[in-house]
């Protein structure tokens, strides 16, 4: 018999004795929208925000050693990334939220509800394929359906300059490399607490890959960019 299981935070709960009994649905996440309400005009207007709102994926599970329990309650705990086995290629980011108490329904066996609050939009669990290195003006193609947030490092050194599609990003003053991390909205060198490099970052925005084609070019004095595109899907 083939169990269907999770992975959270790099641990299969199989290996914790935790068998998944079902699937969590596919689910659509929920637009952040405002309602626009005008005097002495009926019905509302809406304006969308183009972000989404965070939702609950529920699994119920089952404990196959209740000696293991405490070692399941230190597991399940906080934030992390989850991978479910109806859903291998993708992971979602989520905090558990709930208490977690497990019911002893059989002898040696317990069954429990896990409660995933998860970020809306969800990720390529193939970072490692997905990672780019560029070495001259091209095109990459975002495959998912969102915009992705990329992490981008760029190689070189003085003034640089990075195009993505028609935006153009300035980088002053740069030493051997830089990060530029589009979700966090953050560029450091190393880690943004041993480093922060935003005084060097002189553009208002951050880089974005829209669906489909996008073109890449830079300076001359860059040796190379290292991308991670951070794909997602809704």
């Amino acid at each position: 018999m083939q169990y269907q299981y999770f992975v959270f935070n790099g641990i299969n709960s199989l290996d914790m004795g935790v068998v998944m009994l079902k699937a969590p649905p596919i689910i659509k996440p929920e637009k952040r929208v405002k309602e626009i309400k005008i005097e002495g005009r009926n019905g509302v207007l809406h304006e969308d925000t183009g972000v989404y709102e965070n939702y609950t994926k529920e699994i119920e599970c089952i404990l196959l050693d209740k000696n293991r329990i405490n070692e399941v309650y230190a597991w399940l705990n906080g934030y992390g990334e989850v991978i479910f086995s109806s859903e291998k290629d993708f992971v979602y980011r989520a905090f558990i939220k709930n208490q977690i108490p497990i019911n002893n329904i059989l002898l040696n066996i317990n069954d429990f509800l896990i409660q995933f609050d998860v970020y809306p939009l969800k990720y390529s669990v193939n970072k490692t394929d997905d990672f780019l290195v560029i070495t001259e003006d091209t095109e990459i193609y975002n495959k998912g359906t969102e915009k992705s947030e990329p992490v981008i490092t760029v190689y070189g050194s003085g003034d640089i300059t990075l195009f993505v599609n028609d935006n153009e990003y300035v980088l002053e003053g740069i030493e051997d490399y830089i990060t530029i991390d589009s979700s966090n909205m953050e560029v450091y060198k190393d880690s943004v607490e041993l480093n922060s490099q935003n005084n060097k970052y002189k553009s208002r925005d951050f880089p974005v890959f829209n669906i489909g084609f996008n073109s890449i070019s830079f300076s001359r004095n860059v040796s190379k960019i290292e991308i991670e595109p951070e794909w997602r899907w809704i």
